[in-house]
C-alpha cells in the first residue's frame, strides 16, 4: 500500500500489506523519528481482536513509518493509527480507515 490517506480501497482477508505512514510533509530540518506506536480498532462492524490485523512491529523508514498488515474479517472496516515521536519532542499521529471485503 502506498503512503496512509484518510481511507483506503477495502482489501480482502487473504491479502498481506504494509502501511506507510508518511510523515516527510511535517518533518522539520535535522529531525528524526525516534519512536513510534501503531494500534487497529473496529470502525464498524464486529471483530473481537482487531490488534490480530496487525502483523509484527512496525520499522522507521527515513520520514515514515511502515506496519505490515493482513487478515481482517470481511465485512468490518477498522482504523489504523501510528502516533510517531520525533527527535524535537513533537508528536505526529496519522489514521486511516481501511475497509476489509472478499473478493
Amino acid at each position: 500500500m502506498s503512503s496512509l490517506r484518510s481511507a483506503w480501497p477495502a482489501k480482502d482477508p487473504e491479502e498481506a500489506l504494509v502501511a506507510e505512514f508518511y510523515y516527510a510533509n511535517e518533518v522539520q530540518a535535522g529531525e528524526t523519528i525516534t519512536g513510534m506506536s501503531v494500534s487497529c480498532s473496529v470502525l464498524s462492524g464486529v471483530d473481537p481482536d482487531p490488534a490480530a490485523v496487525l502483523n509484527g512491529t512496525p520499522t522507521i523508514s527515513g520520514s515514515s513509518v511502515l506496519q505490515p498488515f493482513h487478515a481482517g474479517l470481511d465485512g468490518v472496516n477498522y482504523r489504523l493509527r501510528c502516533v510517531a515521536t520525533f527527535s524535537s519532542g513533537r508528536i505526529l499521529v496519522r489514521a486511516a480507515s481501511l475497509p476489509v471485503r472478499m473478493a
